[in-house]
């Protein structure tokens, strides 16, 4: 065990993608600090402490799995004309979420500008058809995200000839999610059961945790990952689009700063490398799914 964790580390600190997530993480919380008035030591401690808890749970994921099981997720193994054809389509929809995204900020007015889908016919309909949506903001957002997130690319999968069961659902080595399952659950537990933590907890696997994984590491990262025919960079390309998607809500709408809207989207990186080197390792989904949902009801 010891020297399968040791190659372990020492492939990954050696890799380029694992490295400029690490540096740019560290200067996030650099900066972050220094602009509330702490220390460049404590923001490289910050910062070191959050890389190493990072580092010794994907240590953690790879002594528990036996081997890498991501061919289990079909459009990995697609061939290279299929998958940039998947790939460009999902790019596609990831910049028309992006947009989505900084349309709607700009219309509730978190953003400068005039809206950038209003030349989009019926779009303003659309957009409109969710400010007074049965069930508030949680299901509006649901339902506004279950196309792109989850149907379209779905679709697309199938046309490539990908099977359901090959989407990630079932199957797979569970064991390398176990702790964390158990972690993220038992920090839900105590921190107080409320109707409204339960409700909160549906919406997060609905929207997050179901819609986001399914899109960033049940279709993207197998589709970059065919296409690049190498997993690193196929997770590292595919996390680095999922923290960007982050940007507009956190630097215009949740964080009163730039600095601190950075810092929580480096640490989405980094967060969003574990979902991904976890269904890598697991070859399925639904743990991480589960995972990302409790994630965000526990704030961790």
């Amino acid at each position: 065990m010891v020297k399968k964790l040791w190659g372990f580390y020492q492939r990954l600190v050696c890799h380029p993608v694992p490295l400029v997530f690490g540096v740019l993480f560290l200067a996030a919380k650099v900066w972050s600090n220094v602009s509330y008035g702490g220390s460049l030591a404590n923001g490289l401690r910050s910062g070191l402490v959050g890389i190493l808890v990072y580092a010794l749970a994907l240590g953690l994921i790879h002594v528990l799995s036996e081997k890498p099981l991501g061919d289990r997720l079909a459009a990995q193994k697609l061939e290279t004309g299929q998958a940039k054809w998947g790939a460009a389509i999902t790019v596609i929809v990831y910049l028309f979420i992006l947009g989505s995204i900084v349309d709607r900020l700009q219309r509730q007015g978190y953003m400068p500008g005039y809206p950038v889908f209003s030349w989009i016919p019926g779009w303003t309909l659309w957009h409109n058809l969710f400010d007074d949506f049965p069930g508030g903001y949680m299901a509006a957002n649901i339902v506004r995200g279950l196309p792109f997130f989850v149907l379209i690319p779905a679709f697309v999968l199938r046309r490539l000839g990908v099977k359901r069961r090959g989407f990630g659902f079932s199957g797979g080595d569970l064991k390398p999610a176990i702790p964390f399952l158990l972690i993220y659950t038992a920090a839900f537990l105590v921190s107080g059961l409320t109707v409204e933590r339960w409700v909160f907890l549906l919406y997060a696997v609905l929207y997050s945790g179901f819609q986001e994984e399914f899109f960033f590491r049940g279709v993207m990262q197998p589709l970059f990952t065919a296409v690049t025919k190498k997993p690193v960079w196929g997770m590292g390309l595919s996390v680095a689009l999922f923290a960007l998607l982050h940007i507009p809500d956190f630097v215009f709408r949740v964080y009163p700063t730039v600095p601190l809207a950075l810092s929580s989207v480096a640490s989405t990186a980094l967060f969003g490398g574990l979902m991904a080197y976890g269904v890598y390792r697991t070859g399925m989904l639904w743990p991480w799914m589960l995972i990302h949902a409790l994630s965000n009801v526990v704030g961790f």
